[in-house]
């Protein structure tokens, strides 16, 4: 092969996987300080499933005590189907939640830290992770993976849309063009900030 059909050879394949990889990254801010960074990414894998990622990590030292966080949520979808989903949360090296769901083929089987073993029937539409990359303007309903329940949405403006987990936890998404730019997570003992940086 020419060194110039190697290059167009190249750039194609690069082309390509540019088109069936996104992923875009946040930065986490905590009372004025950023603390970490959250890195969301969508793709294709080898048996043409949507694949959909959420990684964080983060460090918060308030006086004496410091906090070290690890996210990692993964929904694995097929034709707008969800057929799997985990969540883990990891502070100072200690799981603080995990959750597991998977489709058997009639309901979706929940294995979970906190709330042991369940299942549902419902197909999940739409996640709190596969919204980052769709249109979330008309979203009435989400999948929220921490704890595999389904939360209505609340759409407080044209560009934000809102929702309270079971945690307690206030959700907030702000939107630009239908696309999440930055979100707000109320939690219990402060709120967590979380702008887009790429």
């Amino acid at each position: 092969m020419s060194k110039r059909g190697f290059l167009l050879t190249l750039f194609f394949v690069l082309t390509l996987s540019a088109l069936h990889a996104q992923k875009i990254s946040f930065k986490i801010v905590i009372w004025g300080d950023s603390i970490g960074r959250m890195d969301v990414a969508h793709f294709r894998d080898k048996d043409s499933n949507d694949v959909y990622t959420i990684e964080s990590k983060s460090l918060v030292k308030v006086l004496w005590i410091a906090r070290d966080g690890y996210s990692k949520f993964e929904a694995v979808c097929k034709g707008g189907k969800l057929l799997s989903s985990s969540h883990i949360e990891i502070e100072n090296k200690k799981t603080k939640r995990s959750t597991k769901v998977k489709f058997d083929g009639q309901a979706y089987q929940v294995n979970s830290l906190e709330q042991g073993n369940r299942n549902f029937t419902e197909r999940p539409k739409c996640s709190d992770a596969s919204i980052y990359f769709s249109d979330c303007k008309n979203v009435n309903r989400i999948f929220y993976l921490p704890d595999a329940g389904f939360y209505e949405v609340k759409h407080s403006d044209a560009n934000t849309i809102e929702f309270k987990s079971n945690d307690g936890h206030r959700n907030v998404f702000l939107l630009e063009n239908g696309k999440v730019k930055a979100m707000e997570f109320h939690l219990s003992l402060a709120t967590v900030y979380m702008t887009k940086i790429n």
